[in-house]
């Protein structure tokens, strides 16, 4: 992987209702964020100069890859840097979840 991340192709993102993603994770009981960090690290993984596993959001534990592919390819988007948006994937999720999903509807816009 690159150290500095780029994006290569706004096209790769599209514009999402954070608002739907919310009632989506509470209709599945928690399962719809698997989803989006696969959906996300795919947007990522074409719309980025990274290389991410997006398929390794399907197995616990080592989803916690995904979490860091997913801060580090985000940083340009979120004006944030990857150490603390990894940390609140950890911890508190859902901030995360907002700063990056954010960054992709501006990207996309």
């Amino acid at each position: 992987m690159s150290d500095t991340v780029e994006i290569t192709d706004r096209s790769a993102f599209s514009s999402q209702s954070l608002g739907i993603q919310v009632v989506f994770t509470i209709i599945t009981l928690g399962l719809y964020p698997i989803w989006w960090s696969y959906k996300t690290a795919k947007m990522l993984d074409r719309g980025t100069n990274q290389d991410l596993s997006p398929i390794l959001a399907f197995i616990p534990l080592v989803n916690i890859i995904v979490f860091w592919q997913i801060s580090k390819a985000s940083e340009p988007l979120t004006d944030q840097d990857a150490m603390p948006v990894f940390l609140l994937f950890l911890f508190f999720g859902i901030i995360s979840w907002y700063w990056v999903q954010s960054g992709i509807n501006s990207a996309a816009a």
